[in-house]
């Protein structure tokens, strides 16, 4: 019984050694991916710099706001934070862990917009797998919202199951091109040509919010704005046919009016820019393509230099 018991222990110390060194290489390879779900995450934590300028938000931010053309407008080191697919919950832990390696910045810019105040999870959780081991900070503070199962915690390789792509690029793929868009220190411009099949399947859209996401918001910025951080709240760009079907347009405005506001934060909006119409600049009706999203990010730039905010 001793012998049966003791070659199971070591059965299950190779299988978990295995593990591990699986692990260890699949999580490691991520880390080092130039592609965009691990691609902005992995220049946060593989460089030391100061940025003094960031950009928070959903996929509007990272895909509409190009940090080349801030930092050669405005002399500045900019970095995009943008998370595609994600609200204000995981948008504030993403800029948590920036500073906290790179400290705060001068200047955030927060983009808002229809999804913005409401809270994400389950959506690309698998950005998060490869830090696990790496930063077990970053794994608890957004186990919060992901309500990761024990088995993907503390298993080796567990939490990759069911996520083949991910893995299979980990191993096989050469880390450079697969099915990620590339991105510039968080800014991924896309060269797409205009598709309105899904705005025009949609007869009519509805801002909603969750209240406890705007107390969220609002906590923030009341604390980022005591620490000396000048914060513009700005709308970028979104197709003019994704207005008129938007029923409460002018309620959106209003909420987000009134947290400006409340901290006295200047609020940008370009919704009515002089291409809101024109779908050379889109790529859908909430997102510009990189013509449109440097074109914007010129006007912006400009913009913010005209505040007088920056130091």
């Amino acid at each position: 019984m001793k012998q049966f018991f003791l070659r199971i222990s070591i059965f299950l110390l190779i299988v978990l050694v295995g593990a591990w060194a699986i692990d260890f290489v699949i999580s490691y390879r991520l880390r080092h991916n130039e592609n965009r779900m691990f691609a902005a995450w992995n220049q946060i934590y593989k460089d030391s710099l100061n940025y003094d300028f960031l950009v928070s938000g959903g996929s509007c931010a990272w895909a509409h706001y190009s940090t080349q053309v801030i930092d050669s407008t405005l002399g500045v080191n900019s970095f995009n934070l943008g998370i595609d697919g994600s609200s204000i919950n995981r948008q504030i832990l993403k800029y948590e862990k920036f500073c906290s390696i790179h400290g705060k910045p001068n200047m955030l810019i927060q983009n808002i917009d229809l999804g913005t105040l409401d809270f994400t999870h389950g959506y690309e959780r698998e950005q998060f797998f490869p830090y696990f081991f790496y930063d077990r900070d970053l794994m608890q503070k957004f186990d919060l919202y992901e309500n990761f199962t024990f088995a993907e915690k503390y298993l080796p390789c567990y939490r990759y199951l069911g996520y083949d792509e991910v893995w299979l690029e980990a191993l096989f793929e050469d880390n450079q091109q697969h099915y990620f868009e590339f991105l510039t220190k968080g800014y991924g411009g896309r060269d797409y040509v205009w598709d309105g099949t899904t705005l025009s399947s949609i007869d009519s859209l509805s801002f909603e919010y969750d209240t406890a996401a705007v107390r969220l918001l609002s906590d923030f910025l009341k604390t980022e704005i005591a620490a000396g951080v000048e914060v513009v709240l700005v709308f970028s760009p979104i197709y003019y046919g994704v207005q008129e079907k938007l029923m409460n347009l002018e309620e959106m405005y209003m909420l987000y009016d009134s947290i400006a506001e409340a901290y006295n934060i200047p609020i940008l909006n370009y919704h009515t820019i002089e291409f809101k119409d024109d779908t050379t600049y889109f790529y859908n009706g909430t997102h510009l393509n990189r013509t449109g999203a440097e074109l914007f990010t010129t006007k912006l730039a400009h913009d913010i230099d005209s505040l007088g905010l920056l130091k």
